[in-house]
């Protein structure tokens, strides 16, 4: 696969990012994190193409990227109320990431000159864990067609991708001279990232309007 199909479908992020743009007033309030995590990986994009193109590396931006998205995806599941009933697992999930980030970026020196693999894990497992929950939560509480739920839509998600990378990392320590195999994997993931997005962009067509904006459009007019 050439470096421009690979770029063209990271920047899929782009369509459910226009879509959160236009809706963005008219969203629930607890849905404006995911937002911000769509701006961010945006963001991480560009700046990883900036990156690459001055530097021949994207080590620094990713591992900064990594980080932000682990937090803001926490933020996504406390506004949804899981974390926000348990306060100590939002604490405790915080400490352990900032520490093994810490740890491996910063103590191990791969801010820089490598990749932190078990953070990536970690985040990924965790997140993997709370969609699971959020969508077993639905199934219970939900009546209608799922597909349709943004909530479902955005776990599914953060599921594919969360699995993803911890395969991937996971391949990364194992085999760290990169087989053929593990290029095989590293190549999906244009095509999975791709895929994903799609999904965003239907879960942000689907994402509830807020309470009151019916009331205040008819108030206005």
């Amino acid at each position: 696969m050439t470096n421009t199909v690979n770029q063209l479908l990271s920047f899929t992020i782009v369509f459910p990012m226009i879509l959160g743009l236009i809706r963005m007033n008219r969203i629930r309030a607890s849905y404006q994190p995911f937002l911000l995590l769509l701006l961010l990986s945006l963001t991480a994009e560009v700046v990883s193409e900036v990156s690459i193109r001055l530097t021949k590396s994207n080590t620094i931006t990713s591992n900064i990227y990594t980080l932000l998205e682990a937090g803001v995806i926490l933020y996504l599941f406390y506004t949804w109320g899981f974390l926000k009933k348990r306060p100590r697992l939002m604490i405790f999930l915080i400490i352990i990431y900032c520490v093994t980030w810490a740890f491996e970026n910063l103590w191990m020196g791969l801010l820089v000159d490598g990749f932190s693999s078990y953070f990536v894990m970690l985040y990924s497992l965790v997140t993997v864990l709370l969609s699971i929950n959020e969508i077993n939560s639905l199934i219970a509480a939900f009546g209608g067609n799922l597909f349709k739920n943004a909530k479902f839509l955005i776990c599914i998600g953060l599921i594919i991708m969360g699995v993803y990378s911890v395969i991937t990392e996971g391949f990364l320590l194992i085999d760290p001279d990169n087989s053929r195999i593990s290029r095989n994997i590293f190549n999906l993931f244009a095509f999975i990232n791709a895929f994903v997005n799609i999904v965003y962009a239907i879960a942000v067509w689907f994402i509830p309007v807020r309470d009151d904006y019916y009331f205040s459009r008819r108030f206005k007019a």
